[in-house]
């Protein structure tokens, strides 16, 4: 009897630690999907920006006189000291030959 005349406090620890975890939970839910928000909004931007814009004459201009230089082939940047330009391509095939011709 004397469990009968006891009075209960009505607090349950479990109950409240289980709605704070999952209060958190919920919350961390939210933050995930700002951010996924967010980083889509910004790579939408980027790509408008950037990769879907127009470009200058001047640009054109100068990728045209830049691709001009690549396609003279082999050149000299400095002559006095040996300094070659090149596109990569036919560096790295030259290197390749290069290693051919010293293992044989």
């Amino acid at each position: 009897m004397a469990a009968a005349n006891e009075k209960k406090s009505g607090f349950q620890g479990f109950n409240v630690a289980m709605s704070v975890l999952a209060g958190l939970i919920f919350v961390y839910a939210i933050s995930l999907f700002l951010q996924g928000a967010y980083n889509m909004a910004l790579n939408n931007e980027i790509a408008a920006k950037i990769y879907a814009a127009e470009l200058s004459d001047d640009v054109i201009a100068h990728q045209a006189s830049q691709q001009a230089l690549l396609d003279e082939g082999v050149r000299y940047l400095d002559e006095d000291n040996g300094v070659l330009c090149m596109p990569i391509e036919d560096a790295m095939a030259r290197v390749v030959e290069l290693q051919v011709v010293q293992n044989n």
